[in-house]
């Protein structure tokens, strides 16, 4: 299985990428899994790429991508359009050495249930066919044989334990500077109070962004250091506040956990791949937050669920 690092990393990668660089993204990962058995397709002129992106010889199986903006499902209906034309195409012009057909998405937040019901309306009509969707799962077991440096070409380097021991505080005070100036916000009056540790398990939050949050709170008392010693006092209620309100607006959205996570790391970081200096300043700064600020559930609410 891809560790957890690398886990959080693709999935950060699969929401920065999409359209054609996301099927270069995943042409380039099949090419190292499969060498001269994957065979990279492109479309030419008027005769197009019939509805194949990618062919993979051994199998028989041709690959449809799709990659949204951001990871998201967007619309449900552009989707389900695109897979159902991809699969037209392929059926109609390479028939003869289509053995299995594979949607391949970027979607991190799950497939719409109507995106599943469409793939078993297109197997059921072609019982001969293996159909079925490649996403963040399948793409990560595809990569978890992948040597270290592989999958820091493909993901970016990780944070390793001493990154974490070593934690640059350099690093979140340009973090936390740029929150705040970027931000306009009400100063609070209240404090920032400690909640429960099982606010993971009860918001079911995903495994690898748990583990990044378990690693961050290692130096929690860094950061509740540098706000003591703030220059401004209320820094610290400040940076809490943004974030109670950014995460009212995803909640508002009905969006998942593991969505809410991104997006509230997206708040710290932005979309850059980052060095992990910087990596270890933002996990640290969300595991801080998620543990002393009012976002998502704790456990004395949890008996509402």
């Amino acid at each position: 299985m891809l560790e957890p690092s690398y886990q959080l990393l693709l999935e950060l990668k699969l929401r920065r990428v999409s359209g054609n660089s996301f099927q270069d993204f995943f042409s380039d990962i099949m090419e190292v899994a499969y060498c001269d058995d994957y065979v990279r397709v492109k479309p030419y002129g008027q005769i197009g790429d019939k509805g194949c992106d990618g062919y993979l010889k051994s199998s028989g199986s041709v690959y449809a991508c799709y990659g949204a903006q951001n990871g998201a499902t967007g619309s449900v209906s552009k989707f389900l359009r695109k897979m159902t034309e991809h699969f037209g195409k392929a059926k109609s012009n390479l028939g003869e050495i289509m053995k299995s057909w594979r949607m391949v998405h970027n979607i991190v937040e799950g497939l719409p249930v109507d995106a599943v019901q469409r793939i078993e309306i297109l197997e059921n009509e072609n019982p001969s066919l293996e159909i079925s969707d490649v996403g963040q799962p399948s793409i990560a077991k595809i990569m978890e044989t992948f040597p270290e440096h592989q999958l820091e070409k493909f993901l970016g380097r990780k944070a390793r334990n001493e990154d974490f021991r070593s934690i640059q505080m350099s690093e979140v005070k340009d973090l936390v500077d740029a929150i705040v100036l970027g931000t306009p916000t009400t100063p609070m009056t209240e404090h920032i109070t400690p909640v429960s540790p099982e606010k993971i398990t009860i918001n079911k939050i995903p495994d690898h962004w748990a583990v990044l949050l378990q690693a961050g709170r290692a130096n929690e008392h860094r950061i509740q250091d540098y706000f003591n010693q703030h220059r401004v006092p209320t820094q610290g209620e400040t940076l809490a506040s943004i974030f109670r309100n950014r995460y009212s607006e995803l909640v508002a959205e009905k969006l998942p956990s593991s969505t809410i996570m991104y997006w509230l790391y997206h708040k710290i970081v932005g979309p850059e791949e980052l060095e992990p200096s910087r990596q270890v300043a933002a996990y640290t700064l969300l595991a801080y937050l998620f543990e002393r600020c009012d976002i998502f559930e704790n456990a004395k609410e949890s008996g509402k669920q």
